[in-house]
């Protein structure tokens, strides 16, 4: 089993905690909410950004924009195409996750489409003739209920 890394404590998870309801709350108003220094605030985020440990961005919702036909798609991908078809995968507009994976599938995609019809061509006739690529199994996703950017760590992952 991993071992998780201690090099965070609880006013680091505390702020975590702030900037995960709002991630524009400024230092100041989480400095008051956590009854810390705000200096000791700015300074922390700071941290948390250049370790890596968390990261500021915009989250767009892909159903504002019409996506609304999700897939996640199980795919074997030989050797010698994997790397390229990777970085394809990168610039296709409706991939939006990638994962390497172990077994028969050896990589998984998130997709999303405008309608039924465009992600039915995709994973039908796209994918299967596509040299090298061999779609292993797919679930069509009515509704995601949480995704990763409302996940948090728990306090017991913060030292003292």
């Amino acid at each position: 089993m991993a071992k998780k890394i201690k090099s965070f404590d609880k006013i680091d998870y505390k702020i975590i905690k702030e900037l995960s309801k709002d991630a524009r709350a400024s230092a100041s108003k989480i400095a008051k909410v956590i009854d810390v220094n705000e200096r000791t605030v700015r300074r922390r985020i700071t941290h948390l950004v250049e370790s890596k440990a968390i990261r500021v961005a915009t989250i767009v919702d892909p159903s504002m924009f019409g996506y609304h036909s999700i897939a996640d798609i199980n795919l074997k991908v030989d050797e010698e195409i994997y790397d390229e078809f990777v970085e394809s995968c990168k610039k296709n507009p409706n991939v939006c996750y990638i994962a390497s994976g172990w077994g028969k599938a050896n990589l998984a995609i998130e997709t999303r489409f405008l309608d039924n019809e465009e992600m039915h061509d995709f994973i039908n006739h796209t994918l299967p003739q596509t040299k090298g690529i061999e779609v292993i199994n797919f679930f069509i996703i009515p509704k995601i209920i949480y995704n990763i950017d409302h996940w948090l760590p728990v306090e017991s992952d913060f030292k003292e």
